[in-house]
């Protein structure tokens, strides 16, 4: 389904994406980029992520008090909010649960067949991980909830670079070495197409089925140069 997204998410969340990831190149690749440090995050680096994750949530909450609500809710619709807590919870719940069994019983069958743990790491783990996101970004853009789906992999896309490898490197750091610019151009290119396909095309700030169609594309054939180059 062909999905809008506000003028707030074309001039706010997706440079904010673009330039989380840049970040992450910037820390991560340091010895390769500028000749010093070593290539990963360490608990220094950590806590730049994780400052800058703390920025990113004040934005948030700051940019959206600004905003005049779009309606009022009717007594009906306020007297179902605790149901729609409740809803929400459990659905989180189901999407915690269900991405831990498909992970897990994925990894193990891949274990039985005799397969590498880059192998399980790259395709089952990584897509296992990604699962609970394609389902709600799908349901949202059946319903027409087209930012609903942009903002949820936006999000999540801050989320993990700032708050998941911030947290990580401050507990350990972690190490970039089978890390390579294919890996993290390929990062970067996903947020330049969606950037890209927001301001070109018949109708300016929407992703249609051909942006979608390219997406899928570079998604596979990244696929393809890790399980060759395995």
């Amino acid at each position: 389904m062909p999905m809008g997204m506000s003028r707030g998410m074309l001039k706010r969340d997706i440079p904010i994406n673009l330039a989380v990831a840049a970040l992450l190149l910037l820390l991560g690749m340091s010895r390769v980029l500028f000749g010093v440090g070593n290539n990963g995050l360490g608990r220094l680096e950590g806590l730049i992520l994780l400052a800058m994750f703390a920025i990113y949530i004040w934005m948030s909450f700051h940019y959206d008090s600004q905003i005049e609500p779009f309606c009022e809710c009717k007594d009906e619709e306020k007297s179902k909010t605790w149901l729609s807590i409740i809803m929400v919870i459990g659905g989180l719940a189901g999407l915690i649960i269900g991405g831990r069994l498909f992970v897990h019983s994925a990894t193990a069958i891949a274990r039985m067949v005799g397969v590498s743990d880059k192998f399980i790491a790259i395709t089952i783990l990584a897509g296992g991980t990604s699962l609970p996101e394609l389902a709600t970004c799908v349901v949202a853009a059946i319903h027409k909830k087209g930012q609903l789906a942009l903002g949820n992999i936006l999000g999540s896309n801050v989320f993990n670079i700032l708050l998941i490898l911030g947290t990580s490197a401050v507990v350990r750091p972690l190490s970039f070495q089978s890390i390579n610019f294919v890996d993290t151009g390929a990062l970067i290119l996903s947020g330049i197409l969606i950037w890209f396909s927001s301001v070109t095309g018949r109708r300016k700030r929407r992703l249609d089925r051909l942006d979608g169609g390219i997406m899928l594309v570079c998604w596979a054939a990244y696929m393809t140069w890790l399980i060759i180059n395995l």
